[in-house]
């Protein structure tokens, strides 16, 4: 499709800003600043019809900025506009070296990134209703657990230290709100099971995912979420470059000669529920135990296996859902 005019916006909280172009080489560039609710996103549809430019004929851009964007991209989507969300580290790392920092520039850089790279937009698809109760309840599940951490965490270092009566008080004071975020967190487990019992499609997928010796329910359930109910990857290997476990190499002419290893950007609630996935499954009998104990006895860095082990898991997860099999240890290679 052939877009007449590009559109950056830059959301914050409170505010969007636009930035408008046509969609032509060195066209200038018109800004405007709107509220972030319905009255701005209707305020910017007149905008757009005052300076006589078709919402059906624009290809609008703006950075994934979590729930500030989603009001706005889902009336835009019902204005039948094409919304391209951009991860917002592939705009900042497009633009090269930057001084200065506001709104209306951000948006006209989004503007920029838009008009150079359109060829590359892809249409936003909104996230089926169950799977945003799940990403919702898990949030709710990660804050409480944050929040006991919080209070358990001063007390055991306290008893480590051996302050062990400083340590009781703080428990006796404590204990009650522990107790309430524990109820908690079962209470939104439960709430979790409920909804994959109603969902027959994510729950065939979901037993699927637990097959697989290691991978637990909260970790089945994060795979579920992340990858769209594994739609957003075409392959194990990039869902597995996208949790961070898979180790690229470090070189350069003659003199640089580094290791491999994984890159820092990466989905980290992912990556930090496989490795623990990955711990339980080595300490259970089978193949992960035995690859992980040969390749330790081999010399191999402990947590290269480990790493090694991660990546096992995703590949394996990914065919049986690809598959639709339950995985079958008989077969394991």
């Amino acid at each position: 499709m052939k877009y007449t005019h590009i559109l950056g916006i830059d959301l914050s909280k409170a505010t969007i800003d636009l930035a408008l172009s046509q969609n032509t080489a060195n066209a200038n560039i018109s800004h405007k600043k709107f509220s972030n609710n319905i009255k701005g996103f209707n305020d910017l549809l007149a905008w757009l019809k005052q300076l006589k430019v078709d919402i059906h004929q624009v290809l609008v851009c703006l950075e994934n900025t979590g729930i500030y964007g989603r009001c706005l991209v889902a009336f835009l989507q019902s204005e039948q506009a094409f919304v391209w969300v951009v991860n917002p580290v592939e705009i900042k790392r497009s633009i090269g070296l930057v001084r200065g920092k506001n709104d209306q520039a951000d948006a006209q850089r989004i503007c920029q990134y838009a008009f150079r790279h359109q060829d590359k937009a892809q249409a936003y698809i909104q996230p089926e209703k169950s799977l945003e109760k799940l990403a919702v309840l898990l949030s709710a599940r990660e804050s409480l657990i944050k929040a006991k951490k919080l209070l358990i965490t001063p007390m055991e270092e306290k008893e480590s230290v051996g302050l062990s009566e400083q340590a009781a008080l703080m428990r006796e004071v404590c204990q009650e709100n522990i107790a309430c975020l524990n109820k908690g967190i079962k209470e939104i487990e439960k709430k979790l099971e409920e909804v994959m019992e109603q969902e027959k499609e994510l729950d065939h997928n979901y037993e699927l995912v637990r097959s697989v010796k290691g991978v637990g329910m909260i970790t089945a359930l994060y795979l579920l979420v992340y990858t769209g109910n594994f739609t957003k990857f075409s392959s194990a290997k990039k869902l597995a470059s996208y949790c961070g476990i898979v180790p690229f190499g470090y070189s350069s002419g003659t003199s640089i000669r580094g290791k491999s290893k994984v890159h820092p950007m990466a989905n980290k609630r992912l990556k930090t529920a496989l490795h623990m996935c990955a711990l339980s499954a080595i300490q259970q009998e089978g193949e992960m135990q035995t690859y992980y104990v040969k390749k330790v006895a081999e010399g191999k860095n402990k947590m290269s296996v480990i790493n090694a082990v991660r990546n096992k898991l995703v590949h394996i997860v990914y065919a049986c859902v690809r598959d639709q099999q339950v995985y079958s240890y008989n077969q394991a290679a």
